[in-house]
C-alpha cells in the first residue's frame, strides 16, 4: 500500500500581537497550497524547532495560528520578528486539550459527552476554537 505524503510549504512570515497572543500569519501563496480553506492540521518546523498545531482560516482566504509560550522561546523570537516555516499537512488529527469547564460539563452530562466522542477530533478542535473565539 502507498501512502501519499503531503508536500512541505516553506515560507517567511513576521509574527505580530493581538492582546496576549502572538500570531503567526500564513502569507497567501503558501495558504493557496494548503488542502483546505478551513482548518488544517500541520506539523513542521518553526525557525528550526519542531512544532504541530492547526491553522486556522482567517476570513481573507489565508490562515494564521497562535505561536505558545514555549515555541517562541524555543525559537528563540517575539512579535515582529520574521520566521521561517516549513510545514506539511496532516491527515489524522490528534486529540485536541479539551478545557477543563467543558472536561466538567462532559462528565455531568452522559448525552453530551456520547455526542463528543462520536464527532472526529478535527470536529472537536473545531467546536473548541468556536468557544474560544466567541468568549472573552
Amino acid at each position: 500500500m502507498v501512502v501519499e505524503r503531503a508536500e512541505s510549504i516553506k515560507f517567511i512570515t513576521i509574527l505580530f500581537k493581538i492582546d496576549s497572543w502572538t500570531i503567526l500569519p500564513v502569507p497567501a501563496a503558501a495558504s493557496k497550497k494548503l488542502p483546505s480553506r478551513g482548518q488544517v492540521m500541520v506539523e513542521g518546523t518553526f525557525n528550526g524547532v519542531d512544532f504541530k498545531t492547526p491553522l486556522e482560516p482567517d476570513g481573507k482566504l489565508s490562515h494564521w495560528c497562535k505561536v505558545d509560550a514555549r515555541l517562541l522561546k524555543a525559537a528563540g523570537v517575539s512579535a515582529g520578528s520574521h520566521v521561517t516555516v516549513v510545514v506539511t499537512p496532516v491527515r489524522n488529527w490528534p486529540e485536541p486539550d479539551v478545557p477543563t469547564d467543558w472536561q466538567k460539563a462532559l462528565a455531568t452530562n452522559p448525552q453530551a459527552a456520547a455526542l463528543w466522542q462520536r464527532i472526529t477530533p478535527m470536529a472537536r478542535w473545531e467546536w473548541i476554537r468556536w468557544a474560544r473565539a466567541t468568549s472573552k
